[in-house]
């Protein structure tokens, strides 16, 4: 296997906060016990949803609408990130965690190289014998 498009950790919190990159381009993101994997695209949108809704003074309602999810945030302060079928609650204080996490993991896969046009190259395997 092309050793190039391994499993890359774009930003990081400890073991239990993360965000990777596998290797087929698919990017996971991990909180506590929750992993998520989406696309590289669907987390791009994810992250900038994230990003809007932190830059919103807003102190109860919605802070972000997106094309596939919204933020908003309740009456007792906590935020609802809601996009596709992932629906999350974070404390004012975790919101701004995970929107660290995924700012500095947006940047750093804007750095990384891209991964293959269609997924993990294929390659043979070596420890079959041959037919011949």
């Amino acid at each position: 296997m092309d050793s190039r498009f391994r499993t890359t950790v774009l930003a990081s919190y400890g073991v239990r906060r993360r965000v990777m990159r596998g290797e087929g381009g698919d990017v996971h993101l991990f909180w506590e016990s929750l992993g998520v994997g989406m696309s590289m695209g669907e987390f791009v949108d994810l992250a900038g949803l994230v990003a809007e809704a932190l830059d919103r003074p807003v102190r109860c309602g919605e802070l972000a609408r997106g094309c596939c999810g919204r933020v908003a945030r309740c009456s007792m302060g906590q935020i609802l990130v809601s996009h596709g079928n992932l629906t999350l609650w974070f404390s004012p204080d975790e919101f701004e965690e995970l929107h660290r996490l995924m700012d500095r993991a947006r940047q750093r896969l804007a750095d990384t190289e891209p991964p293959p046009a269609f997924g993990v190259p294929w390659t043979p395997r070596q420890d079959l014998p041959s037919t011949n």
